[in-house]
């Protein structure tokens, strides 16, 4: 990793999105704070909240043909400049409607579902295919840092200045973002696709798609990670904690465990090449089904604690590969549609369990839901290994895939 940070195109690639991070890492705390210090309150967080999650799928779809269809470092500065522009409005401006907010924020979330495409796209145009896999763990390390530290910067900032400065913070954060992006060199791998329409190009990122048997198994289990396990945990850890524990204690070292471990994965990653791949980021994944275990079953706090350490690890230890995969095996002008596909589909199923867990657990009971939620998150990992390709991250009907070659510089 270090070694590619001395490279001078992936650096500010990298400080680019590190700006980025930390911009993300602070604006659900900062926008939480603002909104209940705000004249509406705590009647109008939902909304806000929900106004950038679907900002964010919304965003994605478009996103990526976009990134694939025009210059990407020009997409991922222009990406940034709109987060920032975004959220500089609600942080500046005191008093605004609820639905000036909502959409402020949805832009904001629009601007994050194209930043995300277009950078791992950026990062396959700039690095050779033999480094990807330490370019993805420098990507995610940096990511993990700032998950962590941005909370407590927009706390620290909020308690300091007051309601609308952390949310300015972050918004300068996104603008430098921009600014570092506009300064990586283009390299176009993109195929001239002017004449033909955006549906017609999003068919083809869907058609590139069936082409890797790996891709969709590996997209299924992400869907139950995130729809089950994450939910899980995040809906639960708080109840558990004051029902079981007595205390608020258990919430902050559980998150905070997890977030270790995914570092931890991360630096794992950036040396550990496995021939076989899948096979240990399947397994790793599917180790997530330990979290919503110990939250129905375990009596002592360590339990959950090391169940969710375990979770960051291995979603690491899939994530790194599976990143580099997709920039390995599918060709260099699509790529940004596959990333795309895979945050929508992936990450857009967060909100769908958040809904669906308090009902079901109202229903059925917790230990019940969480058991079953465990077990689903381990099978559908388990499963996904009987998909061939899915051992290697890479189908064996393709075995000739190349990524196109940088065609112009400029």
């Amino acid at each position: 990793m270090l070694t590619l940070l001395r490279e001078r195109s992936f650096r500010r690639l990298w400080l680019s999105h590190s700006a980025s991070a930390a911009a993300t890492g602070m604006m659900p705390t900062a926008l939480t704070l603002a909104v209940l210090d705000g004249p509406h309150g705590l009647s109008a967080l939902g909304l806000v909240l929900g106004a950038r999650t679907l900002g964010f799928v919304l965003g994605s779809l478009p996103g990526g043909v976009i990134a694939d269809r025009y210059p990407r470092t020009a997409v991922l500065a222009t990406s940034s400049a709109v987060r920032g522009g975004a959220t500089a409005v609600v942080g500046l401006a005191a008093g605004l409607p609820v639905v000036a907010v909502c959409v402020a924020i949805g832009l904001a979330g629009a601007g994050e579902g194209t930043f995300r495409s277009a950078y791992q796209a950026l990062v396959a145009d700039h690095i050779d295919k033999d480094r990807l896999q330490e370019a993805n763990a420098a990507t995610t390390l940096s990511l993990r840092i700032w998950l962590v530290g941005g909370p407590t910067a927009a706390v620290a900032l909020y308690a300091e200045f007051g309601r609308g400065f952390s949310l300015t913070a972050a918004a300068l954060l996104w603008f430098g973002s921009a600014v570092l992006a506009a300064t990586v060199p283009a390299k176009r791998t993109t195929e001239s696709e002017q004449s033909t329409t955006m549906l017609t190009e999003f068919r083809d990122g869907l058609r590139e798609a069936r082409r890797h048997r790996w891709f969709l198994a590996g997209l299924g289990a992400l869907v139950a990670w995130l729809a089950l396990g994450e939910a899980a945990k995040y809906v639960m850890l708080p109840v558990v904690s004051r029902e079981r524990f007595g205390s608020t204690a258990l919430i902050g070292l559980a998150l905070g465990a997890y977030s270790a471990g995914a570092i931890a994965g991360a630096l794992l990653m950036s040396r550990w090449r496995p021939r076989r791949v899948g096979i240990p980021a399947m397994i790793m994944l599917g180790s997530y089904g330990l979290v919503p275990l110990s939250l129905a079953y375990a009596s002592q706090s360590w339990v959950i604690i090391a169940a969710c350490a375990i979770g960051g690890i291995g979603i690491e230890v899939f994530n790194i590969p599976w990143f580099t995969a997709i920039q390995r095996e599918v060709p260099g002008h699509l790529q940004a549609r596959i990333s795309s596909l895979d945050f929508l589909v992936s990450y857009g199923m967060s909100p769908v369990g958040f809904a669906l867990i308090p009902p079901m657990v109202d229903a059925a009971g917790a230990q019940s839901v969480l058991t079953t939620a465990g077990l689903l998150v381990m099978g559908s990992a388990l499963a996904a290994m009987l998909v061939p390709g899915v051992t290697r991250f890479s189908d064996p009907r393709n075995k000739e895939v190349e990524r196109p070659l940088v065609v112009t510089t400029g």
